[in-house]
């Protein structure tokens, strides 16, 4: 069984099902939606993509070991339909299974469809949830380096909910090998409200991407400063702009300058009690006081300009920190 790969493509407006979360409010996910909106404009107008995940390490072992996860699952899964006399076959669908939307379409590239071939067959999940599964459902295989009693992610779970919407399931099964050992799967009956939110989501994701390419400002709202940086362009004109009327703004800027403040203060603090415990601590590198170990060591390194200078004298610097061991 090999990885299915990303089937879906933004060329042809297909939104996959592995982003969905991350434009659900409310639901962690590993991207923002500027940044999923920024993906699709990208590959739809033959940019290079900016926030490919595709090179990251968790992705690449996840992909790898996706194949030996599902046998593993297999084997499991063939024990209990031996006692019951059911029959089963998984495979990996070739294609991405497609939900039309009016402005575009929902995608899921399946890593397995598990078929029930005849009759149903029962299985207990790890929440002790008795399914019977009958006829077609997706498979979603997850590489967990998470606590074994760690629920499922939202968004794993709004993944595998488009899936069922885009393959017409009823049920789909999410399996994790949690720590390289522990296999858990997770059964999941479709859910309407769930689905609702997605292609909800999914349209409002499309009417954005479609304005945007019309020279319309439809990002959304920017969830760090550094996001607000790169969807507001600045325009060049450099005369200010008088907002004296805007109140909202003056809340802002009072909030901004009132932490300033208290980041210099803080500042100002931890350099004089630094200052005072050096002087307290003389010559010595190490000393531990109640249950803390304050450390002041010498650092010594080699004179470089990007290559080392030949015969010039070492660097010494001296490194400050507190640790607390009360508690180890």
């Amino acid at each position: 069984m090999k990885d299915s790969g990303r089937k879906t493509s933004y060329k042809r407006k297909e939104l996959g099902a592995s982003v969905i979360g991350a434009l659900i409010p409310g639901i962690k996910s590993f991207k923002t939606p500027n940044e999923v909106l920024e993906d699709a404009l990208n590959e739809y107008q033959g940019k290079e993509a900016k926030n490919d995940l595709a090179n990251n390490p968790k992705v690449k072992a996840g992909i790898t070991l996706e194949p030996a996860i599902t046998k593993m699952f297999v084997n499991e899964l063939q024990t209990i339909a031996t006692e019951q006399k059911a029959k089963f076959k998984i495979s990996v669908p070739g294609e991405a299974h497609l939900y039309s939307l009016d402005n575009g379409k929902l995608g899921s590239s399946l890593d397995n469809l598990l078929t029930i071939s005849n009759g149903n067959l029962e299985i207990t999940d790890h929440n002790n949830f008795l399914a019977v599964l009958s006829k077609s459902g997706p498979v979603e295989i997850k590489n967990f380096s998470g606590a074994a009693d760690e629920p499922v992610y939202p968004s794993y779970i709004y993944q595998l909910q488009q899936q069922m919407l885009c393959t017409g399931s009823t049920w789909g099964i999410l399996v994790r090998l949690v720590k390289g050992w522990e296999l858990q799967w997770f059964v999941y009956q479709r859910n309407n409200n769930i689905v609702t939110d997605i292609i909800n989501a999914a349209t409002d994701f499309w009417n954005r991407f479609d304005g945007i390419l019309e020279g319309k400002d439809y990002w959304y709202p920017p969830e760090t400063t550094e996001e607000a940086t790169k969807i507001f362009k600045g325009n060049g004109i450099k005369d200010p702009v008088v907002m004296d009327s805007n109140n909202e703004l003056g809340k802002w800027i009072d909030q901004y300058n009132d932490a300033n403040t208290i980041i210099k203060l803080n500042t100002e603090k931890k350099d004089e009690a630094s200052k005072l415990i050096k002087e307290i601590m003389k010559e010595n590198e190490v000393i531990s006081w109640n249950g803390f170990i304050v450390n002041h060591t010498t650092m010594t390194r080699k004179k470089t300009k990007m290559v080392e200078v030949p015969g010039a004298d070492p660097i010494i610097t001296r490194r400050f920190s507190i640790k607390d061991v009360r508690w180890i």
